[in-house]
């Protein structure tokens, strides 16, 4: 049997995952398995969290938390052979929905204990592992606001109040976008980088990125469409459709590069970072991810 850690942000989802312990613990000891439980402490302790983890061997690295547990997860395994895992657990469980994992967590916890492996792509821009979306400009403007915290709202809800709030105030720059022919200049509402398909909570801003081909799904959205226009079209990023306006390009490519004029923000899973040149590269099928596929009990 395998050996389980789960990386636990205690203030993800509003205390969600925390609140998710008591059912993994009786879980697990019931079935009589090795696992063991941390509680990250604060901003970037998953990290070193989960490298530690996989140093001492365990061979499944759960992230308890939203799509930002599972990159900081992400970036403490990454390379070191141990198995990337998620529940849900945050506002945006983006990665989990992409890897199957129910969303009740005792079928979860089934999953984790009897799901397949299964290696996916893993990206990187800035230094930084990813292995579901980034986004840059606008979109993240909007993530960033989110992250600040919204009253009331949380989940989808939270990043469509944020949409509306940064609508009219934010303000493209020039870019560059490299796609492998060279660059073209530009200047775009956003950038979306995709392996998985959606984010934000459900929003398919890639509706047709597949997780093993090898290649990212880039949405490039032009700045050309009235903002009152994109409220209207926006919520078919629920739906896929988005991505048929005349103002959208959609790519398919292993690499991209990005130089903007001045700084602005990218998300990157939760996590906000800042920067004007951004080179993202593909690794194949270079991350080994638990699924909730051919779980006991599924389907």
């Amino acid at each position: 049997m395998k050996s389980y850690k789960f990386i636990v942000n205690p203030i993800a989802g509003a205390g969600k995952a925390k609140s998710l312990l008591p059912t993994i613990e009786k879980v697990f000891k019931e079935q009589s398995a090795d696992y063991d439980i941390y509680l990250t402490r604060c901003r970037g302790d998953g990290i070193e969290a989960a490298k530690k983890a996989a140093a001492e061997g365990y061979e499944v690295i759960v992230a308890v938390g939203g799509d930002g547990t599972v990159n900081e997860v992400l970036n403490g395994i990454a390379g070191s052979g141990a198995v990337l895992a998620a529940v849900h657990g945050g506002k945006g469980n983006d990665f989990a929905t992409a890897i199957r994992m129910p969303e009740e967590i005792g079928a979860a916890c089934t999953a984790l204990l009897t799901g397949r492996t299964s290696a996916i792509d893993l990206g990187q821009v800035m230094g930084r592992y990813f292995i579901n979306s980034v986004g840059v400009g606008f979109d993240a403007s909007v993530a960033e606001r989110v992250n600040l915290g919204i009253k009331f709202f949380k989940g989808t809800s939270a990043y469509t109040y944020a949409f509306l709030e940064k609508l009219f105030s934010y303000r493209t720059v020039e870019a560059e976008i490299d796609i492998g022919n060279g660059p073209v200049k530009s200047s775009p509402l956003l950038v979306a980088v995709g392996i998985g398909q959606a984010y934000g909570g459900g929003m398919k801003i890639v509706p047709d990125a597949i997780q093993d081909d090898g290649l990212f799904d880039v949405c490039v959205f032009d700045d050309s469409l009235n903002r009152l226009k994109l409220a209207y079209h926006f919520p078919k990023v629920f739906s896929g459709k988005l991505k048929h306006l005349a103002q959208v390009s959609m790519y398919r490519v292993p690499e991209l590069k990005i130089s903007l004029s001045e700084p602005r923000p990218l998300h990157l899973e939760g996590e906000i970072l800042v920067g004007d040149k951004m080179h993202f590269t593909l690794a194949p099928l270079g991350m080994t991810v638990l699924t909730g596929d051919g779980a006991a009990g599924s389907g």
